[in-house]
């Protein structure tokens, strides 16, 4: 049988670069195959799945050799239109590809653009949705939908055509974990129900690799490793290598020494105790540190904030009280909608209170500061300027302090990946690199806090440290950070303060130990907890919530030492 997707020794340059991002390519997909595609930011994942339905070469124009093949067809033979009825194609942001007023007429534009008889278009769209779970919102304003229901109207109007192939570039980078889950499970239902080929690229690989039945690794524009999801588990160090994130119950388990073929929790916890004799009278006996009882002046602080974009309408902060001090990280969780993004906007300026106040040390904010920085969920928002060097430093030149070639702008570069890209035009790179670039761009200017809406947004774990690695020297030296996030484990892991937020209130505030054995709090706020807890409490009814913690108990309590203790700051 031949593959459905056939790649034969693909090189691709875009216009105005000397070097190809896709070299030496060469992958079949089978029918009916669920594939993830991933790797470091910036290394040719959304360029290969352009090829897939035209835009490369058609739309994006540059030198293309080599060959590409859907079901059998050359893509250069066919135009944009015609091959997106083989290959239809999910956008990372549900906005770029939506511009209907309503559900139903989103789903039925391609409908009409294939000449589908209009009797006919109503079943289409009605039997799409209800495949996506949205046909209760049949007749809702797209403007009304949440960020998970937005990605699945997305799936959905390109589900209505009935492609073979269906490719997906990072759709639920931007969903919290409930809109992601959502997603996954209409993936998953398509693929095993109706046989369609499903690609997805994606840098969360703990959600997706459950789902998966293939995993392509890519890195510098090539293909660096291929294999089966089993396979994948039984390699954790190729993720290593190429700075990807593992499941947690994966990477636990490979740093105790134990095989283990699935991400499950139930698996894991069974392998370990195997291998591992915990002794029943240690259970629970785990130390954590103690929060600091020092006092710190206070950065921010919040009274009785409350805001809503329209008079009488939706309250969407009610009665803030928060007091965040200087050198404090935080990260600000919930759901999509509960507030986040609108609480740092409040504290930037950007937006006034209708009641309470914003302080920043001590004065009230009555506008936008140059002591606080900002970087926004979109990075194409921020930047403006022709090449990186002079987007970074835009802000410094009206400064009259430094410019992009000083010393620090230089480490920045460097620290977070953008070194030799300074010529380079910024909204030309990858979207994690745009991102870096904003981040660069703010820190440059050093401010005395700055916020940052999702900033591990398309990053991998690798570039997720590097921002983080930064952003904790910055507090070091006296800055303060909040950064929204929706991911537990990596705020878990580097935040030294977790506050929640749910429907436009705080509903937990303290440590990752804290906040995270909350269920009630967890479920409120659309959040799951990390794998690691989950394990802890399986495995000896504690209350580690790293990776680090996990495997330093387990073998402290078996071993009777630190030896090998998995190291990772």
């Amino acid at each position: 049988m031949n593959p459905i997707v056939r790649i034969r020794n693909v090189v691709f340059t875009y216009k105005n670069r000397s070097l190809p991002t896709l070299s030496h390519i060469n992958l079949d997909i089978e029918q009916g195959d669920f594939v993830l595609l991933t790797g470091a930011t910036g290394c040719g994942k959304s360029s290969l799945l352009k090829m897939l339905n035209g835009l490369i070469p058609h739309e994006n124009g540059g030198l293309l050799t080599g060959e590409v093949f859907i079901e059998g067809y050359n893509t250069q033979d066919y135009s944009i239109a015609q091959l997106s009825q083989m290959v239809g194609m999910v956008f990372q942001s549900p906005d770029d590809q939506i511009f209907s007023t309503t559900v139903f007429d989103e789903v039925a534009f391609i409908l009409e653009n294939m000449g589908i008889q209009l009797e006919d278009i109503a079943c289409r769209v009605h039997e799409t949705l209800r495949l996506v779970g949205m046909f209760d919102q049949l007749d809702a304003s797209v403007h009304a939908l949440s960020g998970g229901q937005k990605q699945r109207l997305a799936v959905a109007s390109v589900l209505a055509a009935r492609p073979k192939v269906l490719v997906l570039d990072e759709p639920i980078s931007q969903l919290d974990p409930q809109g992601a889950t959502e997603l996954l499970s209409v993936l998953e239902y398509i693929n095993k129900k109706l046989g369609m080929t499903i690609i997805i690229v994606e840098h969360r690989l703990h959600e997706v690799m459950p789902l998966c039945r293939r995993v392509v690794i890519m890195d510098k524009g090539q293909i660096v490793w291929a294999g089966t999801r089993d396979e994948a588990f039984c390699c954790p160090e190729i993720f290593d290598i190429h700075g990807l994130r593992i499941p947690q119950t994966i990477d636990i388990c490979r740093c105790l020494g134990v095989t283990v073929r699935s991400a499950e929790v139930k698996d894991a916890v069974l392998a370990i105790q195997r291998q591992y004799k915990l002794p029943i009278s240690e259970v629970g006996a785990e130390s954590f540190p103690g929060e600091s009882l020092v006092d710190r002046t206070p950065a921010i602080e919040i009274d009785q904030l409350e805001f809503q974009y329209e008079n009488k309408g939706r309250s969407i902060l009610q009665d803030i009280h928060l007091a965040i001090p200087t050198g404090q990280f935080v990260a600000l969780m919930g759901n999509n909608g509960a507030g986040k993004s609108t609480l740092l906007h409040q504290i930037s300026g950007l937006l006034k209170p209708v009641k309470g106040q914003v302080r920043i040390g001590g004065e009230q904010v009555n506008g936008i500061r140059p002591n606080v920085g900002m970087v926004l969920q979109n990075p194409d928002f921020m930047l403006f300027n022709d090449t990186v060097a002079e987007e970074i430093a835009f802000t410094l030149r009206f400064k009259k302090t430094e410019d992009a070639s000083s010393q620090h702008c230089q480490e920045l570069l460097k620290k977070l990946g953008l070194e030799g890209m300074e010529s380079d035009f910024p909204l030309a790179l990858s979207r994690g690199q745009r991102l870096r670039v904003a981040i660069a761009a703010v820190l440059a200017c050093q401010p005395l806090i700055v916020l940052l809406d999702e900033p591990t947004t398309g990053q991998d774990i690798g570039h997720i440290e590097d921002i983080i690695l930064v952003l904790k020297e910055y507090t070091a030296r006296g800055g303060t950070v909040i950064f929204c996030t929706h991911d537990t484990e990596v705020a878990a892991r580097f935040a030294e303060r977790i506050i929640i937020m749910c429907n436009g209130s705080i509903i937990a505030d303290g440590t990752a130990g804290t906040v995270f054995r909350q269920k009630s709090v967890l479920d409120a706020a659309g959040l799951k907890p990390p794998a690691a807890l989950l394990i802890a409490q399986e495995l000896y009814q504690g209350e580690s919530v790293t990776v680090k913690e996990v495997v330093d108990y387990v073998r402290q309590k078996c071993v009777g030492s630190n030896a090998g203790v998995y190291d990772n700051p």
